[in-house]
């Protein structure tokens, strides 16, 4: 038997801009993401002969057959090199919550199809695994190259942003979850949009300028799950009252703070005073 232990790790969405529809009808985004420390693990074993992938989990709500992200990367990597299915076991330990807009089911997939890879000495190359990834999920392709990167098309078309921001991001998610699929849905009714200046976001990036980034960043499905969710509204406006710089991730509902280092411990201990039945996290950038 061969083990892996794997952290997959989560990310956060620095600006979100929806552009439009493509012929096939994913939304066309200009975006920038970036990897923070908050990980599932996955250990991961191969029994070194053929057979089935088994998935386990501590988290009773996580898929554990077909509908799993794992399994589809597993039907999807042997399909696509025409080798032979390994006997796999997964036992995910899941810490990034779901339903949040922090990528965790991407990232487990992409590290997956990854040690896959490795495992099987590298029958992919990274294009060719970013695009089995981007069939199975959007942010896959961000996680194979898992630096902080301005995402176009899908999010599959990547260009890598130099990072240099000195300063702790801190989650906070509700217990309510949004679909991914439903605030893309419901994106149509939303008619005044504030746009992200995601070019002052790279500049506030690059010269380490934590107010150029933050006053630049808007999420356009932030802005539609405000319109059309009155639980969000009232989480984002308890949220406002300890700090204005709130921003949401991706689809949602976990929303991050970037704060200076000084502050940041502070503002941490505030929200586990305050919101004592959220999902709380005080990360790095990776």
């Amino acid at each position: 038997m061969i083990e892996y232990i794997v952290k997959a790790n989560a990310k956060i969405n620095l600006g979100l801009n929806i552009l439009g529809k493509t012929e096939n009808g994913y939304h066309e985004l200009d975006m920038i993401m970036a990897p923070i420390n908050l990980f599932d693990t996955l250990n991961i074993k191969f029994f070194e002969k053929k057979g089935n992938l088994e998935i386990k989990s501590n988290n009773r709500y996580v898929p554990l057959n077909e509908n799993n992200i794992i399994y589809k990367v597993y039907e999807a990597f042997y399909i696509s090199t025409s080798l032979q299915r390994e006997n796999i076991e997964v036992y995910l330990d899941k810490v990034i919550p779901s339903q949040a807009g922090l990528g965790g089911g991407s990232s487990d997939g992409a590290f997956f199809l990854k040690t896959l890879n490795t495992y099987h000495n590298f029958p992919l190359s990274e294009k060719e695994m970013i695009d089995l990834g981007k069939k199975i999920g959007a942010d896959i392709p961000f996680f194979i190259n898992n630096k902080v990167s301005r995402a176009k098309g899908i999010g599959e078309k990547l260009e890598e942003v130099e990072n240099n921001l000195e300063a702790k991001v801190i989650l906070i998610k509700p217990k309510v979850g949004i679909s991914t699929a439903e605030a893309f849905k419901n994106f149509s009714k939303l008619e005044e949009k504030k746009w992200a200046d995601i070019e002052k976001v790279i500049e506030g990036l690059k010269e380490n300028n934590l107010e150029k980034v933050i006053e630049n960043i808007h999420n356009h499905l932030q802005q539609t799950n405000l319109l059309l969710n009155n639980e969000i509204k009232t989480f984002e406006e308890k949220l406002i009252k300890i700090s204005k710089n709130f921003k949401m991730s991706g689809s949602g509902s976990c929303y991050y703070l970037i704060s200076d280092k000084e502050n940041s411990q502070n503002l941490y201990k505030k929200l586990r005073g305050e919101f004592e039945d959220c999902f709380i996290s005080l990360n790095d950038f990776i």
